[in-house]
């Protein structure tokens, strides 16, 4: 029987698209090559990166939400020359960590992180072992500079607007392949009847809105609850907190005049959404992705500055929500949308068209044409020059 193919997909818990979006990937390798792959979730950062690279999945939460701060930093870095100087200046702080990632044993690397892009790369040349590397991106419009080292094998994007963004920053065309965004292949299962799933949930046959934060529960949950919650809206509510203990313990904790039901991080995405009418949630691409195959229409509560605001802009330019980040004008809107039938429906229907249900299987099919059909090379390591060194030191 020959060896199944080993395949390393990077990723980091900076955020938790990244993490969703190389779970999905291996769900469609496992379900498309079964025992023929060996597909290894492999954390760079927390195994490898010298503190405080390390502990950037603690952070982000923190990082992100200083909102201009963040967009600003995020929007000087989007570009491809300050990128790679960025990633330059860098390098001999991270170098003995990307070496060792890049000496994991495998036959392919998937990176699915845009801070490994350019190490991962350059630690290939260093050793002298250059393996087919495929690069996913996990943002759902916007590609930043940081992921587009042009020398990557292939590089996988959601939508046409990703795509012409990866050209912007170098990406040669030819590399470029539009796949959509990975999601857990469970949203490829036609959904039951709204009725069906809400009794299976020990829920009533009403209005029901899920309400989402994002894996790491961000993006002021709770008070949303809140306000839906003394509304007067005759709705059931699913809130899903993430990996926000904080958050889960005030909604266990606190005392609700409608049907509230909380989760933690949780599995059961799927059947919560197909028990909704409604989705409210931060513009994460992963939890958009999916709402757009259960045809939910959606409202955008908010999103990080430059990283997610053209998400919020795909969902409106393609009539499938609206942007309502206070939360009385959530409110106004669920009273607007419930109220009309007509709109409820046609905004639906524009959500289900965007979806792509089957997007890990084609994601897979593409790293896997790439791991079968690019050589890893090699060649003997000799030890850089000191000018290559100082080159490498002072990111020139």
């Amino acid at each position: 029987m020959p060896k199944p193919l080993r395949l390393n997909i990077m990723y980091a818990d900076t955020g938790g698209g990244h993490r969703a979006t190389s779970q999905a990937v291996i769900d469609g390798l496992k379900a498309r090559y079964g025992d023929g792959v060996e597909p290894v979730l492999f954390d760079g950062l927390r195994t490898y990166a010298p503190w405080p690279v390390s502990h950037l999945d603690d952070m982000y939460p923190w990082m992100s939400g200083m909102s201009k701060t963040w967009g600003d930093g995020w929007t000087t870095l989007n570009d491809p020359d300050v990128a790679r100087r960025f990633m330059r200046g860098w390098w001999p702080y991270v170098r003995d960590a990307a070496i060792k990632m890049m000496q994991e044993p495998c036959d392919a690397v998937v990176n699915v992180q845009p801070l490994y892009t350019y190490p991962a790369l350059w630690a290939m040349d260093h050793i002298g072992i250059r393996r087919p590397f495929v690069t996913m991106v996990s943002d759902l419009i916007v590609v930043h500079a940081l992921w587009c080292d042009p020398s990557t094998d292939a590089f996988l994007v959601p939508t046409e607007l990703s795509h012409a963004r990866a050209i912007q920053n170098r990406i040669p065309p030819e590399k470029i392949k539009v796949v959509g965004l990975p999601i857990r292949l469970s949203f490829a299962i036609p959904p039951k009847p709204k009725p069906v799933v809400r009794q299976q949930l020990g829920l009533a046959d009403k209005p029901t809105i899920i309400l989402m934060g994002g894996g790491q529960g961000l993006g002021g949950v709770f008070e949303i609850a809140e306000a839906i919650g003394r509304s007067g809206l005759d709705v059931q509510l699913i809130v899903v907190a993430g990996r926000n203990k904080k958050l889960k313990e005030q909604l266990d904790s606190a005392r609700w005049p409608i049907e509230l039901r909380p989760y933690g991080f949780t599995p059961d995405i799927p059947d919560l959404m197909n028990a909704a009418d409604v989705l409210i949630t931060k513009a994460g691409p992963t939890t958009i992705c999916e709402a757009f195959t259960r045809n939910l229409p959606i409202i955008i509560s908010g999103y990080i500055p430059s990283q997610e605001d053209q998400n919020a802009d795909y969902v409106i330019q393609n009539r499938a929500g609206v942007l309502a980040e206070q939360p009385e004008l959530i409110v106004e809107t669920l009273r607007q949308w419930l109220g009309d039938p007509a709109l409820l429906a046609e905004l639906s229907r524009n959500s289900g068209a965007l979806a792509r249900p089957r997007s890990a299987i084609d994601a897979a099919e593409e790293i896997y044409r790439i791991a079968t059909t690019r050589p890893t090379t090699y060649r003997v390591h000799r030890r850089e020059p000191l000018l290559a060194r100082l080159d490498r030191f002072f990111g020139t």
